[in-house]
């Protein structure tokens, strides 16, 4: 697959993780933050090894030296991205965790050029900014009212916990992708880290299932199949494909997605600033994804001439 396909893979990623926001907050009127973990993945867990158990790339044998890396993506790539949110999102406003959570392609840049050997030229740079302050501006503007809240110090913090799991698992799973394929890896974190927080959130889950309704479960199946199967797997075939910091930069949209959401099916409202936090975002992306490595391919053919 080229490029390209690559791009409309991760778009609908974009589209599929813009729509969590919204799930999340609706499964959690009946869930707590730590059953909603527990139920999203052993569903997440069961498709995988019913994967693993029709598809033979997906059991690939992992060599004793890479186990260590697998079991820190498995713990920050479950538990720990996905519980900080749930669990953060109690005590901090939507704004000041969107704002959290879009550092996170930030990160991944800053530790591909330590441990991938990756670069950021000024394209690249100034693309990554320009999409932080389409963030900002979708994050402060986008909705009527909007405000920024922080009822817990420990809230932001466990919330900023969460870009940094997303970047450690991206990061350490880049060579593993190309080592193993993406959906083999991603099989074996997801069930590695569903058999991980079991013990913990398992008799929370249990004691309160009796409480969902329908609804409920759906949101919790979409958030399963979609947004993390699906999701995680098209994350690690993008990262098999293109630079882990293109691929980060994906997530700058997903805020503007959240927000179109959250008109279509919760009726907020949206003002002008949504257009330009939105152009700003996509233009901070094309910058960083199409016009960078464009620039770079071109100077490096220079070069070499």
């Amino acid at each position: 697959m080229g490029r390209r396909g690559v791009h409309l893979l991760l778009l609908s990623l974009v589209m599929m993780w813009g729509l969590a926001f919204v799930a999340i907050k609706l499964a959690l009127d009946h869930a707590s933050p730590l059953g909603l973990t527990v139920w999203r993945f052993v569903i997440t867990a069961s498709a995988f090894l019913l994967v693993m158990a029709l598809r033979k790339e997906a059991r690939a044998r992992i060599e004793r030296g890479d186990l260590l890396r697998i079991a820190v993506m498995a713990v920050v790539g479950v538990g720990g991205y996905h519980f900080s949110i749930n669990y953060g999102e109690q005590f901090v406003s939507a704004g000041v965790a969107s704002l959290i959570v879009a550092a996170m392609p930030v990160m991944v840049a800053l530790l591909a050029v330590r441990y991938l050997g990756e670069t950021i030229t000024p394209t690249k740079g100034v693309g990554i900014a320009v999409a932080i302050v389409g963030v900002v501006v979708l994050t402060l503007f986008g909705t009527p009212g909007a405000s920024l809240e922080v009822r817990s110090v420990t809230g932001a913090l466990v919330i900023a916990l969460s870009p940094v799991c997303w970047s450690i698992y991206t990061v350490l799973g880049k060579p593993l992708v190309a080592k193993y394929g993406p959906l083999a890896i991603t099989t074996t974190t997801m069930v590695a880290g569903t058999l991980l927080i079991l013990p913990v959130g398992l008799p929370t889950a249990l004691g309160e299932a009796g409480g969902y309704d329908a609804s409920d479960w759906g949101w919790i199946a979409f958030l399963a199949l979609a947004s993390t199967v699906y999701a995680y797997i098209v994350w690690n075939y993008a990262l098999s494909k293109i630079e882990a910091s293109n691929t980060a930069a994906w997530v700058y949209p997903v805020p503007l997605v959240a927000l179109f959401w959250g008109w279509i099916l919760l009726g907020e409202r949206l003002t002008p600033w949504v257009l330009v936090g939105g152009v700003l975002v996509l233009g901070g992306v094309i910058l960083t994804e199409r016009v960078a490595p464009r620039l770079a391919r071109r100077d490096e053919a220079r070069v070499a001439a």
